[in-house]
């Protein structure tokens, strides 16, 4: 088969492009065709009883089998079940080198508190469940049009997050880790919307000013002072 070149208006993209779609077609060894279909599944057994198998609801008993399957001790499944929703983006090595950036640094370390209190959630006999759902930064669409999506993602954040808590229908409280003048409101108003639900919200963010030259936020107008002479 030949290679099928994308054509991209980016600097230098239909360089890239063509050279993953030559790889992506160049001929396949055996190796390739090698796939493992089944593998071992998650030790113990589930605590089913015939008052459960009779009179909870389906998706009560599917979700223990999701939990064992992603490795949970099947004799903790009675246990309370916690929400834990944030708002982080990008992707970390545990040493804080980058493996996909985020949006910005106000939800890039978000996952080490979400971390923390999944860690204590257990520590106190809990079951705990983490929810994401990103944040932009309208410091990066300054000028763009993805600031028309800035202030709008707040109520469509807010749905989505309200939207997961009650796609887990086990939750006994939800913990909301956000940061910034989008995520955190969004989480702020799906919270509030949780009324007979015991919810708590910590605000996030990570970003020290540094040692020399400017922080985050002043930095922002370096190409309007550069305009003005400034």
């Amino acid at each position: 088969m030949r290679p099928l070149f994308v054509v991209s208006s980016r600097t230098g993209g239909d360089t890239l492009l063509g050279a993953m779609n030559a790889a992506l077609f160049e001929p396949l060894g055996p190796e390739t065709y090698s796939v493992r279909t089944r593998g071992p599944g998650p030790a113990g057994a589930l605590p089913l009883t015939a008052d459960l198998l009779l009179n909870r609801p389906s998706g009560d008993l599917f979700g223990w089998t999701q939990n064992a399957g992603m490795g949970w001790n099947p004799a903790e499944l009675g246990r309370p079940q916690f929400l834990i929703l944030s708002t982080q983006g990008g992707w970390r090595e545990p040493d804080g080198r980058p493996v996909a950036l985020g949006y910005h640094t106000g939800h890039w370390e978000i996952s080490a508190l979400v971390e923390a209190a999944a860690r204590e959630l257990r520590q106190l006999g809990t079951i705990p469940f983490a929810g994401y759902v990103s944040d932009p930064c309208d410091g990066r669409t300054q000028g763009t049009t993805g600031m028309f999506d800035s202030l709008p993602y707040r109520n469509d954040a807010a749905i989505v997050f309200r939207r997961l808590i009650r796609s887990l229908p086990t939750r006994a409280g939800v913990l909301g880790v956000a940061t910034c003048d989008k995520g955190l409101p969004a989480m702020m108003m799906a919270l509030a919307a949780m009324r007979d639900l015991p919810t708590v919200t910590v605000p996030g963010g990570v970003t020290l000013p540094p040692e020399r030259g400017e922080d985050a936020g002043k930095v922002q107008t370096i190409g309007a002072r550069f305009a003005l002479g400034n």
